[in-house]
This record gives structure tokens, C-alpha cells and sequence, in this order.
């Protein structure tokens, strides 16, 4: 059964039918199409919102979680439409929802019926992938209900896919904050404004120059491989980790590849021993001596509350797990410890209060739809059927070059709204995103001569 997002039926979860603030949200660029579709036979109740798609069939995650509803799947659309259009792919934005528990109820079963649910849009006008809940073996299940190994990326290996398990997300992190650095690092000594000098500090690439300290909240997919990548950065130091469970912290910097491999077969940093606890000293070994140090010493936890990643000091801030944790209670609290960038390694991390709040303080936030596209470039080079790669080297090319793009516009206008200063490459992004799809939309509607018009001026134009 499939619905209009205008007539829930009765008995529906609030999260499945409270979907009439979509219209709301509705503007120039989309959505074109929200879906509801529920199987009486299963149970199962899904969502998909294709947004835009003149640039291309809408990319974007099935998310698999109880909190699902219509407006998160929406926004999460709309943050794809400008990824992909920010990296220069022939995608458009989209997303998928599955409201429930993955772990309570038949995840197989649920998935059948989701693809059957949608498969007319599939892959002409959605291409699914993993997200929260989902992995390479959903979309397995998905790509063979459907009957077309393009209807998703982040297949298997031996379906011909590459996997999100192999961390392109997280890599792709790490290369924006990165390329984040070396931007500050290159800023001219002189003429600089207070938040840019500061800026400048935090990127120093001299060999003499600090290292610099990082937390990260969540320590999933994205998360574990952020702190992988970043870990063989030199000067970068990950001193704090957590998930829904806890918060692991050590001043000297946590042992991230002993870290990984304690937990494995574990879902939850809480599961991890502290029995094996001792002084903060020994892990910051592993960074400067050889191998042998990898014993029981290397084995210290100091595992504390989950929220207390807010009230530990650090230079950068990565939230790495889902949307809003970044709001009007925990934005002061980075800001009081010392925070001077957030990379957005999660999807609508910081809600808009709270990222105003931040810009106004002198605080730099690379935006999600820029800093986490490593995974759909990923997709991108597997929907080519080419390897892997070919995909960590696109990753590393197109996530580089749109950094550097944004955040040398940004800095350059550097402005100020009641004697704050304001750098802002949220805005920058969404503007050079904009202007890609604006130029594809006048092209489907066949506007050719103003469309040709809009390339050559590089036009900025509302629509």
C-alpha cells in the first residue's frame, strides 16, 4: 500500500504520519516526489523522498531506524542534492526510510518489501546506498528485489560493489580537514583579522608547530575510520572518542589502532574492559616507539559519560553520528573548551541556531554536505564499475579541490555583523551548489539560451 504524505491512516507511528510539515519545507528546488508505503504483511513502513533530479537520478542512504520520519528523510534529501552537485557528480538528492528497530524486527524481510514498494523509481530516479542501520548486505538484499545491480551502491565485493565498510566516508573526513589545514597554513602572515590569526595558528604545518587535538563524537562506521585516517596525519592528535554508550578519553591521545582492534566483536565502547586501566602516559608511546610497545600497557581506558565529550578541551570537534548534537545546550560548551573547527562528518549535525551561535564566535565549521562525500563519491566511481582504488584516489582529488574552493572564498569574505566576525563556508557551498543545479534545471526545461546565458556570467540567480 502506498500513500500521499497528506492522508496517514490511522494506527500509523506519529514519526511515519507527522509528515505534513513537509509541505512546509517544500521550495523551488524540490522535493518532487515524498512517498509512504507501508505492507500490511510485514508491517513495514517506509519513506522516500526524491528531491531534486536535474542533475541526475537522486542519490542517497536507506536509513533503518525507529526515529525515521518524513521531515528527517526530507532534509537529509536536500543535504544530498548539495553534495552531489558540490562534488560535481551526475546525481541529484535522495533518501530513503525504514521506521523501525533494524535489530527487532526481520531486517530481510523488511528490506524485500521496501525495494518492492519503490522499485518503479529504481534506478531511473533513486540509487540506494547504506546508511544508519543498513550494510553491504541490505543492499545486496535491495539491488536483487529490485533486479538491477544499479538500483544501490555500497554492494558487496562480489556483487561488484565497494563497500562503505572500507571507510570512504571517514577517509574522506580526514581529507577535508586536511586540505582544511593547509588552506589555514597558507593564509599571508600579515593583514589578518583576529579570527583568521587564530585560524592561521591551528593549520601551522612547520615542523615546530603543535599538535593539534581532536574529539569525535560517534564511533561507527564513519566514525572509527575518521579516527583511522586521521591517526596517521602527522601533529594530529585524537585525545577522545564516543558513541550512545560512552565516552573514552586520554589527554595524551588515544591508541587508535589498539582501540580498533579491542573492539572488535563489540558494538559499544562501554563493553571495553577497564580492568586494564592504567596511567594516562603509556598511550602516547605508540606514536613514537617501536612496536613492542603494542602490549597489555598500551590497554587504557578511561571510560567516562557519553556527553562528557563536550567538556573535555580540543582543537577540532567531529561529530560523526546523527543529526542535531550540536545545539543551543552543547555549541557553548565546544566554544568554552576551546574549539576552533568542527568538521561535519555526520549528516545535519549542528542544528541553525547553534551554527550561528558558532560563526559568530570566531568558530569554523566545514559543513557535512562537503566533509562527509566521500561516500557518495565512493558510489559514484562503483555505479562506473571501477575499483577501489580509483575511488579513494577521487575521493582525495574532488574533496581537496572543493575545500580549497570554499574556504579561500569564505576567508576572503570574511565579514562582520555587530563587530563579529563572520566566516561562513556553509553559505559559500550551498551558493556554488545552488548555481550547478539552478544551470541543470534550466536545461531540463529546455531554457537553453538563458541557461547558456547563466554558464557564461556564472550567475548566482534565486530562482
Amino acid at each position: 500500500m502506498k500513500s500521499d504524505s497528506s492522508s496517514p491512516t490511522q494506527g500509523e507511528s506519529s514519526s511515519f504520519s507527522s509528515s505534513s510539515s513537509t509541505w512546509e519545507e517544500m521550495d523551488e528546488w524540490g522535493p518532487e516526489k515524498v512517498l509512504q508505503v507501508y505492507d500490511p504483511d510485514t508491517g513495514m513502513k517506509g519513506i522516500l523522498v526524491i528531491d531534486n533530479t536535474s542533475t541526475g537520478p537522486g542519490k542517497g542512504g536507506i536509513r533503518f531506524a525507529e526515529s525515521v520520519s518524513p521531515l528527517e528523510v526530507f532534509r537529509l534529501a536536500r543535504t544530498m542534492t548539495w553534495k552531489c552537485a558540490a562534488a560535481g557528480l551526475p546525481f541529484g538528492g535522495a533518501k530513503g526510510g525504514i521506521v523501525a528497530n533494524p535489530n527487532a524486527v526481520d531486517r530481510v524481510s523488511w528490506m524485500r518489501s521496501f525495494a518492492k514498494m519503490i522499485k518503479p523509481y529504481c534506478p531511473s530516479q533513486y540509487i540506494a546506498a547504506t546508511d544508519v542501520g543498513t550494510t553491504e548486505l541490505e543492499m545486496a538484499v535491495f539491488a536483487h528485489e529490485i533486479g538491477d545491480m544499479r538500483a544501490c551502491t555500497g554492494k558487496p565485493l562480489e556483487l561488484g560493489g565497494i563497500p562503505h565498510e572500507l571507510g570512504t566516508t571517514g577517509y574522506g573526513v580526514s581529507v577535508a580537514l586536511e586540505a582544511s589545514l593547509e588552506v589555514l597554513d597558507r593564509l599571508p602572515s600579515s593583514n589578518l583579522t583576529r579570527v583568521q590569526s587564530t585560524l592561521k595558528e591551528l593549520g601551522d604545518g612547520s615542523e615546530g608547530g603543535r599538535e593539534r587535538t581532536v574529539t569525535i563524537q560517534g564511533f561507527g562506521n564513519v566514525g572509527s575510520f575518521t579516527a583511522k585516517f586521521l591517526d596517521d596525519l602527522p601533529r594530529i592528535k585524537v585525545v577522545g572518542v564516543s558513541d550512545v554508550s560512552a565516552f573514552i578519553y586520554d589527554r595524551n591521545g588515544l591508541n587508535i589502532p589498539r582501540l580498533m582492534t579491542d573492539m572488535k566483536g563489540k558494538t559499544k565502547l562501554s563493553e571495553l574492559s577497564r580492568d586494564h586501566h592504567i596511567s594516562s602516559s603509556s598511550t602516547s608511546e605508540h606514536r613514537s616507539s617501536n612496536s613492542n610497545n603494542n602490549t597489555a600497557r598500551a590497554h587504557q581506558y578511561d571510560i567516562r559519560d557519553k556527553d562528557e565529550i563536550f567538556d573535555v578541551d580540543a582543537d577540532i570537534f567531529i561529530p560523526a553520528a546523527l543529526g542535531g548534537v550540536i545545539n543551543d545546550k552543547t555549541a557553548p560548551k565546544l566554544r568554552e573548551h576551546g574549539v576552533k573547527i568542527i568538521v561535519e562528518a555526520a549528516n545535519i549535525p549542528t542544528l541553525p541556531s547553534a551554527d550561528e551561535y558558532l560563526i559568530k564566535n570566531g568558530i569554523l565549521i566545514i559543513p557535512d554536505f562537503l566533509a562527509n562525500a566521500g561516500g557518495v563519491i565512493g558510489s559514484f566511481v562503483e555505479y562506473q564499475g571501477r575499483t577501489e582504488k580509483e575511488a579513494f584516489e577521487l575521493i582525495r582529488y574532488k574533496i581537496t579541490k572543493n575545500i580549497r574552493q570554499v574556504l579561500v572564498e569564505a576567508l576572503m569574505q570574511t565579514g562582520s555583523i555587530q563587530d563579529l566576525e563572520i566566516v561562513n563556508p556553509r553559505k559559500v557551498a550551498v551558493d556554488l551548489s545552488q548555481q550547478v543545479v539552478y544551470r541543470a534545471m534550466l536545461l531540463r526545461k529546455g531554457a537553453i539560451n538563458v541557461a547558456r546565458e547563466a554558464y557564461a556570467r556564472k550567475d548566482r540567480i534565486s530562482i
